[in-house]
């Protein structure tokens, strides 16, 4: 069994996160390679009083330090969170639960803690409020993460691996057990590209669901696995990656019926740009031989203003 600390109180800066292959097929098994950003989601559990009214105080702020969310919570209620819900309250209530399942007792001793989490980044963004979170308060509860997050918020597990990586993963899923294998990868080309926030959010649930329901042939798994390994390894330039990032993008598409996001948005783009996780929000990568000025100009000038480069967004 896990155990918590004698103490609750805790400090935790978990990474969010970047998948930059495998998408969907990553739920197979299939190996993917995802990065973790240097914008996280910083956690803190301070023990103020064992004589508290209640046991958890949940604080949670935005980027711009604004306070979305407070609620004081009793045992008595996530004794009864075991129904799912979009509502902030509801979700911590069913993760503390959860939590309580996988380790019983572990809870025990939060009566009079504070609980405060600091996103680092827009929560539009997609990089992984949720996934920090799950990250963070399975280490602070002694539970297994990807335990935690099938009783939870469900996916493949790959921003968990993500959140206290130090580098780039290849990540194989494996229920609760996932194989992760850090990779030394920085190849110049890396300095070409950039990320690009299309100024909407996706809901990863819906994506999963999609893919799904639709027909997944091994060997677009296989050609998956194949770009994957190509794209780490070490003598590739950027034009030959630009041609692997593209073949990803029409398999996927082939696969769940959909127009790739360059066909669709930047017929012109003067290089390639993928998707990155579920397919139509969030950010896209770009690759160009372009000046990096002038890329971040011409996605401006389409009304992207969230042009991030590689360096300034991965850990």
């Amino acid at each position: 069994m896990d155990h918590v600390s004698d103490s609750p109180s805790i400090q935790l800066a978990p990474h969010g996160k970047l998948l930059l292959t495998g998408e969907y097929f990553v739920l197979d098994g299939v190996p993917a390679l995802a990065v973790p950003t240097r914008r996280g989601q910083s956690f803190e559990a301070v023990h103020l009083s064992d004589s508290s009214d209640h046991d958890v105080y949940w604080k949670a702020y935005d980027v711009e330090g604004w306070e979305w969310f407070n609620h004081a919570y009793d045992k008595e209620e996530w004794a009864r969170a075991q129904v799912q819900s979009e509502d902030p309250r509801a979700r911590i209530l069913q993760i503390l639960y959860a939590a309580e399942t996988l380790n019983p007792g572990c809870t025990r001793q939060l009566r009079g803690v504070e609980v405060s989490t600091h996103l680092q980044f827009d929560r539009k963004w997609g990089l992984g409020s949720s996934s920090t979170l799950i990250a963070a308060v399975a280490k602070w509860l002694g539970v297994n993460p990807y335990a935690l997050l099938e009783q939870t918020f469900g996916g493949s597990g790959y921003d968990l691996a993500c959140a206290f990586a130090e580098g780039p993963i290849l990540y194989e899923r494996n229920g609760t057990s996932p194989k992760v294998t850090p990779v030394s990868w920085e190849p110049d080309w890396l300095q070409q590209t950039c990320f690009v926030y299309l100024n909407q959010k996706q809901n990863s649930r819906e994506g999963i669901r999609a893919y799904r329901s639709a027909t997944v042939s091994e060997h677009a798994k296989t050609e998956i696995r194949r770009i994957t390994t190509a794209l780490l390894t070490g003598s590739l330039h950027l034009r030959a990656a630009a041609r692997l990032l593209l073949e990803h993008e029409e398999i996927v598409g082939n696969t769940l019926g959909l127009i790739p996001v360059q066909q669709k948005l930047f017929p012109g783009f003067p290089g390639a740009i993928k998707s990155l996780g579920a397919w139509g929000g969030d950010f896209v990568w770009a690759l160009s031989e372009d000046e990096p000025e002038k890329i971040r100009k011409y996605f401006n000038e389409r009304g992207y203003e969230v042009v991030i480069g590689y360096d300034s967004m991965v850990v």
